[in-house]
């Protein structure tokens, strides 16, 4: 028997608007898991000799079949945050501008940084085990201070104490590289971007000829490419580049990395070229299926904690199993240490990474504009419509393993706050917006919302004098 048919509801018809870019949070949750998972695996399981059944057939089926066995899977999460970076970082800085951008960078990045490096070196102190590099791991006032401010992998030889924070410093790189170039990315996007693939050749072929230290600071311009890859996305995805050219900057980026590769800066097997593949790939696919995607406070939460998850992972975990094995069996000393983990990560999210976020927001927020001067009008003697305020940006809450903020792509009005104006895929700004090159069409959409405004007064008020005159014209006429 068939069911009856059901008459649909309004609210099979409607849909709340998508206030965040959902395949963004989705890699983002997804790359730090990847990570802590493939550190466990490959850094500590591994190169213990532990024997884990659990471990072997999860790498046979992930980090093996792409040749990633020394790194792990969590390879491919490096290059998609790279890639993000470049992808949302990009129309923030132009909208914040160079002092803005580099106060609201500064206030993301170092306070986590700097807690997670006290920590560490609080931890080193007392014989603790974490997550090393294989560099040398002296405490002292010189060594905490170029490992907070993350210097230190440029000065040789280097002090290494949070082994993750190498990715840290191509952010910075990255960030520098652009608050230089934002008044040529306002002008012309197409030279900021040949300027940035020019820089990052010119220092990977000069790698040997000005130090060791040079040397170090070319290692990490070698994966700049990624992040150019990410801008030039943006950049075609919202047309202010053409396709074919998006193709060709691609191409030159690709081209750059793989050369680094070939150079061997920084590289400690063959399958970074592969990673970035593989990144590029999710990253497109995400991209394209973002219309599809919905809303998940889980991938939110995870994706807001990743900054987080990705700096105290190989601090808090290793340091508890260390601790635990071997008198606790492998799996469940796994399972407390990761428990432990994300209460440490939560701690630290609420405490020193949401703090550093307002401290950001409140150093970049602009300063209000003075209301320009009313002229007088003299086309109409009617009053000026009362037109309805601008809608306030909507603040995207912001934290990742590169500390990246996510601009929401529409919001409700009740919960527009900042940046929402940042633009990074394809769309109709909301109207009136606060962008400069807005002012024209604002200016229209006033002129029209005026003389229409006008009109309906005008003719309202000619109706209700048509309407006195008729009522006048009654009392007046005589009774029969």
């Amino acid at each position: 028997m068939e069911s009856p048919a059901r008459e649909p509801t309004s609210a099979d018809n409607t849909r709340p608007d998508k206030t965040r870019v959902a395949f963004i949070d989705i890699g983002r949750a997804v790359g730090a898991l990847l990570v802590f998972y493939s550190h466990i695996a490959a850094q500590w399981v591994g190169k213990r000799d532990e024997e884990s059944a659990f471990f072997d057939t999860l790498n046979a089926v992930s980090s093996d079949p792409f040749h990633m066995s020394l790194q792990g899977i969590g390879e491919v999460a490096v290059p998609f945050f790279f890639l993000v970076s470049g992808f949302v970082v990009t129309p923030i800085a132009l909208r914040h501008g160079q002092v803005r951008f580099g106060l609201n960078r500064l206030s993301r990045v170092y306070p986590p940084m700097i807690f997670t490096v006290l920590l560490t070196a609080l931890l080193i102190t007392v014989g603790g085990g974490l997550l090393a590099t294989g560099q040398a791991q002296t405490i002292s006032a010189w060594t905490l201070f170029t490992n907070s401010v993350l210097v230190n992998y440029l000065i040789f030889p280097q002090v290494v104490l949070v082994g993750v924070a190498w990715t840290l410093i191509v952010e910075v790189i990255f960030y520098v590289l652009l608050v230089l170039l934002i008044p040529v990315l306002r002008r012309w996007v197409w030279f900021a971007l040949a300027i940035e693939l020019t820089f990052v050749f010119v220092v990977l072929m000069s790698r040997a000829q000005f130090g060791k230290s040079w040397s170090l600071f070319a290692v990490n311009v070698s994966y700049l490419p990624i992040p150019i890859i990410g801008q030039i996305i943006w950049a075609t995805t919202t047309k202010r580049i053409p396709l074919w050219l998006g193709g060709v900057y691609t191409a030159g980026a690709w081209s750059l990395y793989v050369l680094g590769d070939a150079l061997k800066l920084g590289r400690v097997d063959n399958s970074y070229s592969l990673a970035l593949a593989v990144a590029v790939l999710c990253f497109l696919m995400g991209l394209f299926a973002e219309p599809r995607l919905r809303e998940r406070k889980f991938w939110i939460a995870l994706s807001e904690r990743s900054y987080s998850i990705y700096l105290l992972h190989g601090l808090v975990a290793f340091a508890l199993l260390d601790l635990m094995r071997p008198a606790v069996p492998l799996l469940p000393a796994v399972v407390i240490a990761v428990a432990v983990t994300f209460g440490a990560v939560e701690l630290s999210y609420r405490f020193v990474e949401k703090p550093s976020h307002k401290l950001a927001r409140r150093l970049s927020k602009p300063k209000p504009r003075p209301a320009p001067p009313e002229e007088p009008s003299t086309e109409s003697v009617l009053p000026e419509p009362v037109l309805p305020e601008p809608i306030a940006d909507s603040r995207a809450i912001v934290t990742a393993e590169v500390t990246l903020e996510i601009p929401r792509l529409r919001a409700s009005a009740q919960k527009r706050t900042e940046d929402d104006d940042t633009q990074i895929l394809p769309r109709v700004p909301a109207y009136p917006s606060t962008d400069p090159d807005e002012r024209p069409r604002r200016r229209r959409l006033e002129a029209n919302a005026n003389e229409a405004v006008s009109v309906a007064q005008l003719l309202a008020g000619q109706a209700q004098k048509k309407t006195k005159q008729e009522q006048r014209v009654g009392h007046n006429r005589p009774a029969r």
